[in-house]
């Protein structure tokens, strides 16, 4: 009896698997993705970390994702109708010129002053044409009842891929230089946007205006999701800039911080795959609700972090809380833009979190720059704002 019944469950699984992966565009976007992430990944820094041994204080680093913000904001509207004119598939494409630019222009920064100025509005039009492509690419092709694990599977082969590529690049450079290393990850962006041509390009019209754009940011009934996208925007920011820094000042080498970090990210890609299959099961509104909780206590922990095993054991909490939240937020996100009309609901979307990081990071700027107590007061701040996830509108 027992036999029968796991031949029956694998049959289901097999099947579940096979329906998966049946859908073309997907499979082509899973694989772009793929080979992208591992492409970056060889060429690309930390570049927090980067930034921050350079000897470049913390406040001009937080100085430098608020131009890039700015120059999104200002690209936004300019770049979604590019998009709608070239194709979706293309903004992915040429959005790889860019990219190569700015990274290159990230080894150069040091002896070149100026590029620091420069290289977050090169990044701005890079992340421009990519987030739109992606999402619309994404939106169009996945599943309203596998999202879940849509996004799941996305989040689990770029994660591999960010820990595989790094190991490779290393040796890469220390035989041959980053010359080549270099060359080798820029040809690797261009490759990986030619499974995406082995089906048809599509164009998305632009039927709105920067009037129906700034409409959209006044409405009552987009509150709730403004409040949640803010939230987003605030403490992804801090974690991405502020708390890699505090990893560095407390394992004090990058090979310590990259062992930790790569600890807690194996650790996410198991959370990766059931937050995918209960997102897709249960409600997303109430997963969202829970992974909430968890992650504003992952916030709070990080105040007390001060050893190495405390920041592997707060960086584990907070990966896995992350997925909690990230992916049935992300689903749900999704399925508002499908009923509000995806192109305009991306855009607004994308306008919200950089608008809300031009008017909130000079806070934190203002607070690294006094320096009374900078970290403990990001990262309260980073949790108060990631309570703002379950403010998102349920219709």
């Amino acid at each position: 009896m027992m036999k029968k019944q796991q031949g029956h469950m694998s049959h289901l699984s097999h099947s579940h698997l096979h329906h998966f992966f049946q859908n073309k565009e997907l499979n082509e976007f899973y694989l772009s993705i793929a080979i992208r992430t591992f492409g970056e990944s060889l060429i690309s820094i930390f570049i927090p970390i980067f930034l921050y041994q350079l000897g470049y204080p913390i406040y001009s680093i937080i100085l430098f994702y608020i131009i890039n913000a700015a120059g999104f904001l200002a690209f936004s509207y300019p770049g979604a109708k590019l998009v709608s004119k070239i194709g979706v598939k293309h903004s992915l494409l040429w959005s790889t010129p860019f990219f190569i630019v700015y990274y290159l222009g990230l080894r150069f920064v040091e002896t070149h002053g100026w590029l620091f100025y420069v290289l977050p509005l090169i990044l701005s039009m890079a992340r421009v044409l990519y987030n739109y492509g992606y999402h619309l690419n994404f939106i169009t092709h996945s599943e309203r009842k596998e999202r879940g694990e849509e996004i799941s599977f996305i989040g689990i082969i770029t994660t591999l891929m960010s820990l595989i590529a790094p190991l490779i690049g290393g040796l890469i450079a220390a035989y041959y230089g980053f010359t080549v290393l270099y060359l080798i990850g820029a040809g690797i962006l261009l490759l990986a946007m030619t499974p995406l041509f082995w089906t048809k390009d599509k164009h998305e019209p632009i039927d709105f205006g920067i009037k129906d754009l700034y409409c959209e940011s006044i409405s009552k009934k987009e509150i709730g999701n403004i409040i949640s996208f803010t939230g987003y925007a605030m403490e992804s920011i801090i974690g991405r800039i502020i708390w890699p820094i505090f990893l560095i000042i407390i394992l004090i080498t990058v090979q310590k911080t990259g062992l930790v970090v790569m600890i807690s990210m194996l650790i996410s890609v198991v959370v990766f795959y059931f937050a995918g299959r209960i997102t897709d099961k249960y409600s997303k509104l109430k997963i969202l609700k829970f992974g909430t909780i968890l992650y504003f206590f992952a916030w709070v922990g990080r105040i007390f972090a001060n050893s190495a095993f405390m920041v592997l054991v707060i960086d584990s909490y907070k990966n896995i809380s992350e997925k909690i939240v990230h992916v049935p937020w992300s689903a749900q996100t999704y399925d508002l833009a499908i009923r509000e009309g995806y192109f305009k609901f991306i855009v607004w979307r994308e306008i919200v979190f950089n608008l809300s990081r031009i008017i909130l990071m000079p806070i934190i700027l203002l607070i690294f720059y006094i320096g009374f107590m900078p970290f403990v007061i990001s990262f309260g701040i980073a949790a108060m704002f990631s309570i703002g996830y379950i403010f998102l509108n349920s219709e």
